[in-house]
């Protein structure tokens, strides 16, 4: 058993390590020429203007991509992923590139908190590039939580340690086994989630949103429907009635995850997550 919790140890160091790296060289280094090569592609064709326009704010692991394929399931709206996911010198500007090469009335997309704080580096004011895509670019916004912040740094763990972010249904992927945790890792992304927890308060104080919880209004099926009309109404466009393919992948019992649960639980004792121990215990 210990060469088994051995080797699945390093599966983990791997795919995090791969996919840490990835990251670096995807946000820091490919957005250049990408942009060069959308604007370039966009001069031919015709500018489009769609009629309303939003973008989800949000963290990674708190149902995002979930809430896309949600929206994605009304014909007249088009909403993308990730636009500044890598860093570009005009990231307005890439935006309206994107809307303009929509052909729904209603565009949209997605933007993950780290990616304004650490990313985009270009864009000084944080707060004021949100107040100018709503009062000069005319988006409003949906903002987008997690409130168990334990799973949520479960959820980007075990994404890692997979290799894969997200299952389809009909995916004939296997669960994958138990993998032992460093504590010092889940320490990390326990940090890490709670720093951009504070920055996007900090950012939506006072602008104008439509707040979406992922416990209270996407974690279950039944709560789609009413999601989708609540965002339908902000919008003020009609409701499709929505579906999707995406299932969910983190294990919802800790001991399904990791082997050494109690290893963990005893690291944070004397951190200042110790706070969080009780919800480790009663997963």
């Amino acid at each position: 058993m210990a060469n088994k919790i051995t080797e699945e140890a390093k599966r983990f160091k791997w795919n995090y390590r791969k996919g840490t790296l990835r990251y670096r060289i995807g946000s820091f280094y490919a957005g250049y020429p990408l942009e060069f090569w959308n604007r370039v592609k966009q001069l031919p064709t015709a500018k489009h203007q769609p009629e309303s326009k939003f973008v989800i704010f949000t963290s990674g692991r708190s149902g995002s991509t979930l809430l896309v394929d949600l929206i994605n399931s009304n014909p007249n709206i088009q909403c993308d992923l990730e636009l500044l996911k890598r860093r570009v010198a005009f990231p307005i500007s890439l935006v309206r590139s994107f809307e303009q090469q929509s052909e729904k009335p209603i565009y949209g997309w997605k933007l993950l908190s780290y990616q304004l704080l650490n990313v985009q580096t270009g864009i000084k004011d944080k707060k004021q590039f949100f107040e100018s895509l709503i009062h000069d670019e005319d988006y409003k916004l949906i903002y987008l939580t997690r409130n168990n912040k334990v799973k949520q740094a479960l959820s980007i763990i075990y994404a890692f340690y997979r290799g894969k972010w997200h299952n389809k249904e009909g995916s004939t992927q296997k669960a994958s086994k138990q993998f032992e945790l460093d504590p010092k890792i889940f320490h990390h992304f326990l940090q890490e989630v709670e720093i951009l927890d504070a920055f996007e308060k900090e950012i939506i104080a006072d602008v104008p949103h439509l707040y979406i919880s992922y416990e209270n209004d996407l974690k279950e099926v039944t709560q789609h429907e009413a999601t989708i009309q609540r965002i339908s109404n902000y919008m003020g466009i009609e409701a499709v009635k929505p579906n999707t393919a995406l299932k969910k992948v983190t294990p919802s019992k800790l001991d399904n995850m990791i082997s050494n649960k109690q290893q963990v639980i005893d690291y944070l004792t004397n951190t200042d997550y110790a706070h969080y121990i009780t919800i480790l215990e009663k997963m």
